[in-house]
C-alpha cells in the first residue's frame, strides 16, 4: 500500500511524497517533483522495489534522489576531473541546460521515457536533426553516468536510452575506422602494458565500452576458450570464442583485481583520446571506432556477414551491412586490374 501526499518545502515549493509500507515499517520518500503524473511514476517504482526487496528477488540498489540542476553541476564537475576536453564539457553543459530550461528543475528519477520522447519532439520542431542528435546523445551519456556511476546511483534506468530516440541524420556514415597502418601506430604509442591489453581486447572482441567494463572473471571460460558478455545493449548475452592472441591477453591480466578491466568508462575514453594524440592520428575518431575497426577487419578478411552479425551481437544483418564499405587503399587492388589494353 502506498499513497501520495503533498508537502511544502522550505523554499515555498510543493513536492509530492510517497508514504508506503515495507514489512512492518512505514517509510516516506520524496518524489522530487510537484507534478502529480510524474509523482505517480516514481511511486510505482518505489512500490515495485519494496515488493522485490520483501521477496528477496534481487539485491537492493540504493538510488539517491537529486534535482536535475544539482545533477548537472555534479556531472560537469566530474567531467572536468576526468580530463574531458573543454569543448566536450561545453557541449554537455549546453545540452543539459536546454533540457533543464524545457522540463524544469524536477527530480532526476521523475524523468520518464515519455518525457524523453516529448523532449525529442520539441527539439525536432526547433532545431535541425543533426543538432537534436548531438544534444540527445550528450544527455543520454550523462544519464548513463547517473545510472552506472560508482557508489550510490541517481537513476534506476536511463529514459534517454530507448530505441529510436536519437534522430537519424540523413547521409550519416559510420564513425571512422583505423586502417591497418593506423592500428599498428596506435598500439605502438601505448607504453603501459595494461592499457595496451585493454585496447587490444576491444580490437579482438569488437565489444562495446560497457561490455568491457562489466566483464567478470566468471564470464571467461578458459577451458572452453569462450567469453560471454552479459546483458548487452540488446539485452541479450553474447558468447564469442577466444583465439590465441586474445587468450594470451586474458592470461596476462592481473587476477587479484575484482574484474578483468578495473577502469571507469569515462577513463577508458580519456585514455583512448590520449593515445590518439600520441599516435598523431588527428582525424575524428571515437572509442566505438575500435568496434567498427574489428568488424571491418573481418569483412576485409572475407568473413561472411551473418557470422560477423553473431560475433558483434547485432539483432539484424542490415546493421552489419554498413561494414561492407571499403577504405580507399582497399580500392587500389581493384583499380589495378582495369585496363584498356587487350
Amino acid at each position: 500500500m502506498a499513497t501520495l501526499y503533498k508537502r511544502r518545502s522550505r523554499d515555498g515549493t510543493n513536492t509530492w511524497y510517497v508514504l508506503y509500507q515495507e514489512g512492518n515499517k512505514s517509510r516516506m520518500r520524496s518524489t522530487g517533483t510537484s507534478d502529480k503524473t510524474l509523482a505517480h511514476e516514481v511511486m510505482k517504482k518505489i512500490k515495485e522495489d519494496a515488493v522485490r526487496r520483501s521477496r528477496g528477488l534481487e539485491p537492493i540498489e540504493t538510488v539517491e534522489s537529486i534535482l536535475l540542476s544539482e545533477f548537472i553541476a555534479v556531472y560537469l564537475t566530474e567531467r572536468k576531473k576526468d580530463g574531458k576536453m573543454p569543448r566536450t564539457i561545453e557541449t554537455d553543459s549546453y545540452a543539459l541546460g536546454r533540457l533543464l530550461n524545457r522540463i524544469g528543475d524536477c527530480s532526476l528519477i521523475s524523468i520518464t521515457k515519455e518525457s524523453a520522447r516529448k523532449y525529442k519532439g520539441y527539439k525536432l520542431e526547433n532545431v535541425k536533426p543533426v543538432s537534436a542528435s548531438i544534444e540527445l546523445r550528450s544527455i543520454r551519456a550523462a544519464f548513463n553516468w547517473a545510472l552506472e556511476k560508482p557508489g550510490t546511483k541517481y537513476l534506476y534506468s536511463n529514459p534517454f536510452k530507448q530505441k529510436g530516440l536519437i534522430p537519424t541524420v540523413p547521409g550519416r556514415t559510420i564513425p571512422p575506422i583505423f586502417s591497418p597502418e593506423e592500428k599498428a601506430r596506435f598500439l605502438e604509442s601505448i607504453e603501459d602494458e595494461n592499457h595496451k591489453r585493454l585496447f587490444k581486447f576491444f580490437l579482438l572482441t569488437g565489444c562495446r565500452r560497457a561490455e568491457a567494463v562489466n566483464l567478470k572473471w566468471a564470464d571467461i571460460d578458459f577451458e572452453q576458450k569462450q567469453l560471454t558478455f552479459r546483458r548487452t545493449k540488446t539485452k541479450r548475452d553474447r558468447a564469442i570464442p577466444i583465439n590465441l592472441e586474445l587468450m594470451q591477453i586474458l592470461i596476462a591480466l592481473d587476477r587479484t583485481q575484482a574484474k578483468p578491466f578495473s577502469f571507469g568508462s569515462d577513463w577508458i575514453s580519456h585514455l583512448f583520446e590520449r593515445y590518439l594524440r600520441r599516435a598523431k592520428i588527428d582525424r575524428p575518431m571515437s572509442l566505438h571506432g575500435l568496434r567498427h575497426t574489428c568488424a571491418s577487419d573481418m569483412v576485409r578478411a572475407g568473413v561472411h556477414l551473418t557470422k560477423i552479425q553473431k560475433f558483434l551481437g547485432h539483432t539484424s544483418v542490415k546493421t552489419t551491412e554498413i561494414y561492407t564499405h571499403v577504405l580507399p587503399e582497399d580500392l587500389r587492388e581493384a583499380a589495378e586490374v582495369l585496363s584498356c589494353v587487350g
